[in-house]
């Protein structure tokens, strides 16, 4: 009986399960060879987070490894291994003689002979005897005892504390401060907005620059320097909008306020207001026609000393004062009212400017606090490293505290005794009327020699000494000065320290608040 014929499907069929088992020979050899590369990037990378602060430093150095991993897989699954390379590779590792990849060959053939037909059952036959585990899995060991040893490495370094996290935290902290900085920002470029006080001119200039600092700290990675830098460019460029005479003027013409409440015999509540002051001048350019000569002579006078006091602050206002004082001077009713009213419209000029500088200075204010907040973040985390490092510290100081203790105790002792034994040294020296009643200040506390300067020796030996008078601190000085006469110096010499200091407008009003205290 003839054997059936063996077909090349057939035979592929047979050796399926060995190209299975051939690949995942490959794919081992592959993984043992190459995972060393994938951990040398991981440790260099964890090396290179040591040196620099990376963002995301164990998923970076995790990636090399994870991207092996996929290759492995796809070299597994995607690696092609035709039929003819797996009896090939069979016939070599089994010493089949060929007899696999021979009959592969002749099956492709169109001719069906004796031979090929017995060739081909021969191949057929030793392939249905085969076993995938008859392929042995093999392993590159030496690479892969390299990639063990750096992956034990690159591991210990994930697992043991970085200084760069310290970095990276404060650069978050950087990073969430610069943004509410820019938040707080915005909300006072939607502040100044609705500012009505505010020229549109100055209202679009003051917005330009806040915008232009809103979106600087939006783009800041967490680069605090950066941030500051901003920040004081933006103030120095708001600084240049102030007036140096602004503080000054205010005071002046809040003071003018007073007065003229004060000359109409109103009560004075609280502080005055620029819109008090114009008020104050529009009624008392009405009031003109109803005064008498003697009542016009005196306003005049009062004009006069306000002008004299608002010409260096207030010289507009003080020109149109003078015009109102000299008119009334010459009875002119109606020039005088035409003088008050154009000094009114001059306070109502200085009080738009002072919203422009009081819009400026809130805008500083708001910087300077954005400054700090910035310039304060992120210190948490050194502070408690620094906290570790003094808590290491305090077991040794504290040993030298308990010796110098002993020390510092044996010495008050003796200090005792010594003072002790001076208040009976003292009462027999002589009375207390030599003591000194003005103790001189020393920087470094310690007492100072006191040197005594000889006067002139007379003819008969006798030396003579000649008294003076000398100011020194604490004596009170022969030449005194009623302060309603430096009032205005000093006030003026406030306001202009205040122009030129960027300090909140809500700290300002103390220093006005103080001064108006003091006026009489």
């Amino acid at each position: 009986m003839t054997a059936p014929s063996v077909t090349i499907e057939q035979l592929q069929q047979r050796l399926r399960p060995m190209a299975l088992r051939l690949r995942l020979r490959d794919t081992l050899w592959f993984a043992s060879s190459t995972l060393w590369i994938a951990a040398l990037l991981s440790l260099l990378i964890q090396i290179a987070g040591r040196l620099w602060p990376i963002a995301g430093l164990i998923w970076i150095s995790l990636a090399p490894l994870a991207l092996w991993a996929l290759a492995v897989v796809g070299h597994l699954i995607l690696r092609p291994l035709p039929p003819l390379r797996v009896a090939q590779r069979v016939d070599a590792l089994l010493d089949a003689r060929e007899r696999l990849a021979t009959a592969l060959e002749l099956g492709r053939r169109a001719e069906r002979t004796p031979l090929v037909e017995l060739q081909q059952r021969d191949a057929y036959a030793f392939a249905a005897t085969l076993n995938p585990r008859l392929v042995p899995l093999q392993i590159n060991r030496r690479p892969l005892m390299v990639a063990l040893v750096l992956v034990v490495a690159a591991f210990a370094l994930i697992m043991t504390p970085n200084p760069q996290d310290q970095v990276l935290e404060e650069r978050a902290a950087i990073r969430e401060a610069t943004q509410q900085a820019a938040a707080e920002i915005a909300e006072l470029r939607q502040e100044l907005a609705q500012n009505q006080m505010l020229t549109p001119e100055e209202r679009a200039a003051l917005d330009a620059e806040l915008a232009e600092l809103q979106r600087r700290l939006e783009q800041n990675p967490g680069n605090r320097e950066e941030a500051l830098a901003d920040l004081s460019t933006a103030e120095a460029r708001l600084q240049q909008r102030l007036s140096s005479d602004t503080e000054a003027q205010r005071a002046a013409l809040e003071q003018l306020a007073r007065n003229l409440q004060a000359l109409e015999n109103q009560q004075q509540s609280g502080r005055p207001t620029l819109d008090q002051a114009e008020n104050a001048l529009q009624q008392l350019a009405q009031q003109i026609e109803n005064m008498t000569p003697e009542e016009r002579a005196q306003l005049a006078q009062q004009l006069r000393q306000e002008a004299q006091q608002l010409q260096q602050s207030a010289p507009q206002t003080a020109q149109a004062l003078q015009q109102a004082a000299d008119a009334l001077q010459q009875n002119d009713v109606q020039q005088a009212q035409q003088a008050l009213n154009q000094a009114a419209q001059s306070v109502q000029q200085a009080q738009q400017q002072q919203a422009t500088q009081q819009a400026a200075q809130q805008a500083i204010a708001q910087i300077q606090e954005e400054r700090q907040s910035i310039a304060q973040s992120g210190q948490q985390q050194a502070q408690q490293g620094q906290q570790q490092q003094g808590q290491q510290q305090q077991g040794q100081q504290g040993q030298q505290q308990g010796q110098q203790g002993q020390q510092q105790g044996q010495q008050q002792g003796q200090q005792q005794e010594g003072n002790a034994q001076n208040p009976a040294t003292g009462s027999d020296a002589g009375s207390g009327s030599s003591d000194l009643v003005y103790q001189p200040f020393t920087p470094d506390g310690q007492p100072r020699d006191i040197e005594h300067i000889q006067g002139q020796q007379g003819e008969e030996g006798q030396t003579q000494i000649q008294q003076g008078q000398m100011n020194a601190p604490g004596e009170t000085s022969p030449l005194q000065t009623p302060y309603q006469q430096v009032l205005r110096d000093y006030q003026q010499a406030a306001g202009e320290a205040l122009d030129q200091s960027a300090i909140p407008p809500h700290l300002k009003d103390y220093v006005r608040d103080y001064f108006s205290r003091l006026e009489p």
